[in-house]
């Protein structure tokens, strides 16, 4: 009986801790969300193009059918550009150093998409509600660095880059493959709703997704 009292006051600390640790998370997920909107704002209040040889400057491609096509440049392009929507089913978006930064993508289908970026990509982009299933997500140095992917369906994508400080609330990883994310950028990710993954998801090694209080789902 005291053997028994014992395993289930552990048990029971164990959850209050996870418990702490997960209203941590939350409390983290409210003041990052906070300083997105700011920069957000702050990056919107900069006024017209700055410069002429940003392509797509703030370009509206909302609700386009863009599936299958290929968007590239060699130039920071696609900035603030609105996807919204979009149909990107088997698309290839490629760009230069900076390119696609604060680009929206929410609600976007982006199955089978090729998301390739220089330095600096992809920053705070958003994909909330997207589906990027089975897409391979690529970006050098800083690439994706504040990005929300919240609600977001990454199963059986491929992704690198880096990733720090991003947003994967309710994000699924099933399947996914984030084995070549470094593990301290995969930690630095905050979350209100835990992201999901299985038994097919690689993580980089020493990265522990029960630690980071991932769920995982069968």
């Amino acid at each position: 009986m005291l053997a028994a009292l014992l395993f289930n006051w552990i048990t029971f600390l164990q959850r209050v801790e996870r418990e702490r640790r997960l209203r941590e998370k939350q409390l983290r997920y409210a003041e990052e969300e906070l300083v997105r909107a700011r920069d957000e704002l702050r990056d919107q209040l900069r006024g017209t193009q700055p410069e002429p040889l940003r392509s797509f400057w703030e370009a509206d491609l909302e609700g386009s059918n863009l599936a299958g096509m290929t968007l590239a440049s060699n130039s920071n392009a696609f900035q603030r550009a609105s996807f919204r929507n979009c149909r990107l089913e088997g698309a290839t978006l490629e760009g230069g150093g900076a390119s696609f930064q604060f680009a929206r993508f929410d609600s976007a289908k982006l199955a089978r998409a090729a998301l390739k970026g220089d330095v600096a990509s992809f920053q705070a982009a958003s994909f909330v509600g997207a589906d990027l299933t089975d897409a391979t997500i690529v970006g050098a140095s800083g690439s994706f660095q504040g990005a929300t992917f919240e609600g977001t369906i990454l199963i059986g994508a491929k992704m690198s880059g880096s990733f720090q400080s991003v947003n994967f609330s309710g994000t699924k990883f099933e399947a996914a493959d984030l084995s070549a994310i470094n593990r301290d950028n995969l930690a630095s990710s905050y979350f209100k709703i835990p992201p999901t993954y299985d038994a097919r998801t690689k993580f980089p090694v020493g990265f522990d997704p029960i630690e980071h209080l991932w769920t995982r789902v069968e």
